[in-house]
Parts: C-alpha cells; sequence; structure tokens
C-alpha cells in the first residue's frame, strides 16, 4: 500500500515526511493523531479562542487532529465540516512552548492533504494580524468580512499582540486542483 492509501485507510496515526522542513529537527518523530477525547485539549483550545461558551459550539460536530512530537501533542487543529465540498478551520493552535517551529503549518498542510481527496475547499475565519500566515499557507481568496464579530461574539475585549480584534476576516484554499 502507497504512503496516501496508508493516510486514507489509517487516518488515525499517520506519520509525516518532515525533511522539507528546516525549523523542525530532523530526529524528532512527528505524527497525526486523530483526537476523541476533545475536550480533554479544552486549556490548549482556549489559547487560540478564549471562550469555551464558542469553542463547545463547534467542537462536537467537529474533526480534531493533534500533531504529536515523540510522545506529545503540540499543536491541535479542528476541523468543521461545512457541507459535502467544503470545510472550515476552526482552531490552530501550538502550545506556547511549542511556537515558531513550524509544527501548525505542518499539521495544516498534512490535513489539507488528506482531505483533498473529498472536499474541494477550506474555509478560515482569521483576525487581521493572522491573515498573512494563512495567506502564505495558500488560503489566498478573500471571502468575506464579519464587521464587529469579536467584538459582537465575546464579553471580553480579544487582542492578537497589542491589537484589539474586531473583525473577521474569512478566507479559502482550493483543496482539489480543477
Amino acid at each position: 500500500m502507497s504512503s496516501e492509501e496508508d493516510r486514507y485507510y489509517n487516518p488515525n496515526q499517520v506519520k509525516l515526511d518532515i525533511t522539507t522542513d528546516s525549523k523542525i529537527e530532523k530526529d524528532e518523530k512527528l505524527q497525526v493523531k486523530r483526537i476523541e477525547n476533545k475536550e480533554d485539549y479544552m486549556n490548549i483550545l482556549l489559547e487560540a479562542d478564549p471562550s469555551k461558551t464558542s469553542i463547545m459550539k463547534y467542537l462536537k460536530d467537529s474533526d480534531v487532529y493533534g500533531l504529536k512530537v515523540d510522545e506529545e501533542i503540540v499543536s491541535i487543529a479542528v476541523i468543521l465540516h461545512i457541507d459535502n465540498n467544503t470545510l472550515e478551520l476552526k482552531n490552530l493552535v501550538t502550545k506556547k512552548e511549542y511556537r515558531n517551529k513550524g509544527y501548525a503549518k505542518r499539521l495544516l498542510k498534512h490535513l489539507c492533504g488528506n482531505y483533498k481527496q473529498k472536499y474541494d475547499k477550506i474555509l478560515v475565519g482569521t483576525t487581521e494580524n493572522n491573515i498573512p500566515f494563512y495567506v502564505k499557507q495558500g488560503f489566498d481568496k478573500y471571502e468575506k468580512t464579519i464587521k464587529n464579530y469579536f467584538v459582537d461574539n465575546y464579553d471580553e475585549e480579544i487582542k492578537d499582540g497589542n491589537m484589539q480584534c474586531v473583525d473577521m476576516y474569512y478566507y479559502s484554499k482550493e483543496l482539489q486542483k480543477k
């Protein structure tokens, strides 16, 4: 069976090819693992979305994946199925001590590769500060802006770095070549 077939038939545990990302040490053992006990990871999910109420609205209907380094989950992605053609990345977060090492990027790349078998596109709603990250990952089609999203949907002021988050910006990435 080819590695593509392995990923398709065994989505719960897949080894990643890490030779293309120089920031990731070659001796690390990386795995993507589907997470069933989703609520056990609430603390890390709250680092990207500070509202437990908001997370609970999408968590139960979503697929959750973790990127394991050796035996520790260091990055998590939450994917919501919108319809038969479209997914939405609802949460992508890396534990603070593992940030800026390419883990979220690797996890996202892996998931997009797997989901392209069945889906046409993936959406992401993000803050203004994070747009460059997602554009670099191929989310290069602007979809829409939801004005005052963070003001209207969160009790407390949401900050990304020093910047107050007000609007939510949606971008998409095509998963299948037409």
